[in-house]
């Protein structure tokens, strides 16, 4: 205690920094000690991702219960869950251009808002059609909060730590799964019955009124938004107060107030097709897609797999699954903790490499493994998934752009990530109805090599890597960012 009022003390009688440019407001984030906040901030930030993880798995747990309580067809069941995904799709391309042009924090109470009240309402659907309506905001909530959040943790963190906090949204994603799937279980035990659906989603309001609290006590806009739309004393002010000491606009500090704004929505979009940035973006958009079609194909029919093996309860069923996403945590912890030193490149490699081997090996022997060894198996397969791609696909969306279209290029990479949910999710069942369950998950192969085909092909790594708006100073060489195993050269592709 009586080090942090010395700290304080210092930070007060400190002469002010002087800021001229948006160079410098970058340097200062990048190259500066944690703000005072700097962690919840970006637990915070990635909150979303446990709103949206805990959805998705609510649905998935509660789906046999929703399907009888509303008499639902096999094609109506699949359309409450596709329906929320191409919401998402809708919220991320309109929410990455909002975050862009309006500014991160805005958008981070407009999308939570949303959540809650059509989280709400989902949990009292008196009918199908309203369910439909109202999962439908759901998945636009979530689609916009995706692009902000990666903007924040990109923006708020130092350069040493922005890899390991993007990454940790896979973990995060894992831990709600499996918060999820244990609800489920207690309810189930509690004899919820076909309210069981109910409870679950509407649980999921608590935490996202939570962090709706948090998020008006301790976020603040992005300096480095502000800076880059020519609001230099905007910017100050934000540094002074997140980071506890003073920050003053030069006397000789550059005029940005006539900085040209971007006139459309498709603007920026075209830009991120063009020059440089094209072959990154047609990169991340192959992956992003390449990764949700194998995720959603097993992981949202995780239990249903399970089940096969063991042909046991509804309970056996859900703890298989908890114990698989908690290999899934597992990963998503490793590979937060190792981003910087191998590369989201070099990870993702690995986990498409994973979960290849898993999808032969059950498609060719699941039908006499032991059971519990599919189940490892399955494990195994979640924690590649989720130490690769299912990490890696947004994080390279948030730090492959500079911040005058990171929102955009995160939007882009959600959009593409819920495109591959909407084809699982419709071809999943299809494929297992035509071909079984053991040839269907071979014919997932699809998924991963087509991912490392497009690693093999566009050889971008962004850890280490300078972005157009930022000075390299901050940033060094590649290999000293990323590491001595990261050899891939500066704006390399």
């Amino acid at each position: 205690m009586a080090e942090e009022q010395q700290e304080q003390e210092k930070r007060v009688g400190s002469s002010p920094v002087l800021i001229r440019t948006k160079d410098d407001v970058v340097r200062v984030i990048n190259e500066s000690a944690d703000a005072p906040h700097s962690r919840i901030i970006g637990f915070i930030a990635l909150g979303g991702f446990f709103l949206d993880a805990y959805d998705f798995t609510s649905l998935s747990a509660g789906s046999v219960q929703m399907k009888a309580e509303f008499g639902l067809s096999a094609s109506q069941l699949g359309f409450v869950t596709a329906v929320m995904a191409f919401g998402a799709i809708i919220g991320a391309l309109c929410g990455g251009y909002f975050v862009d042009r309006f500014g991160r924090l805005r958008m981070f109470i407009v999308n939570l808002l949303l959540f809650v009240g059509a989280t709400l309402g989902a949990a009292l659907a008196p009918n199908y059609e309203s369910l439909i309506v109202l999962r439908l905001l759901i998945g636009i909530g979530v689609g916009l909060d995706v692009p902000v959040a990666m903007a924040f943790l990109v923006e708020f963190m130092a350069m040493k730590k922005k890899a390991k906090w993007v990454e940790s949204a896979a973990a995060l994603w894992s831990a709600a799964t499996i918060c999820g799937l244990l609800v489920a279980l207690v309810l189930n035990a509690l004899g919820a019955g076909t309210s069981l659906w109910r409870w679950e989603v509407g649980l999921g309001v608590v935490p996202a009124l939570v962090i709706l609290l948090l998020r008006f006590k301790y976020m603040a806009e992005s300096p480095m938004w502000a800076a880059t739309k020519g609001d230099l004393a905007e910017a100050v002010r934000i540094l002074s107060a997140t980071y506890g000491q003073p920050f003053e606009l030069a006397p000789d500090a550059a005029d940005l107030s006539h900085r040209d704004e971007q006139t459309g929505p498709f603007r920026p979009f075209v830009q991120l097709f063009t020059g440089e940035f094209r072959k990154r973006t047609i990169l991340i958009s192959v992956i992003s897609a390449a990764q949700s079609i194998q995720f959603s194909s097993v992981g949202f029919y995780l239990p249903l797999i399970v089940f096969s093996f063991f042909h046991s309860s509804f309970s056996v069923s859900l703890l298989a699954s908890v114990f698989a996403n908690a290999c899934g945590l597992c990963g998503g912890l490793l590979a937060a903790n190792v981003a910087n030193r191998l590369g989201l490149r070099k990870l993702s490699i690995i986990g498409f490499g994973g979960v290849a081997a898993v999808l032969v090996l059950l498609g060719l022997f699941g039908r006499v493994i032991p059971s519990l060894l599919g189940v490892v198996l399955l494990a195994f397969f979640i924690g590649a998934h989720t130490f690769g791609p299912g990490s890696t696909a947004q994080s390279m969306s948030a730090m492959s752009y500079p911040t005058r279209v990171r929102g955009v290029g995160a939007g882009l990479s959600q959009a593409s990530n819920r495109t591959g949910s909407l084809i699982a999710l419709y071809g999943v069942p299809v494929l297992l109805a035509s071909f079984g369950l053991y040839h269907a998950l071979l014919i997932l192969l699809i998924a991963p090599v087509i991912g490392l085909a497009a690693l093999a092909v566009i050889k971008w790594e962004p850890v280490g890597n300078v972005s157009d708006d930022e000075p390299e100073s901050v940033f060094g060489s590649p290999a000293q960012a990323a590491g001595p195993e990261a050899t891939i050269p500066t704006r390399s592709i």
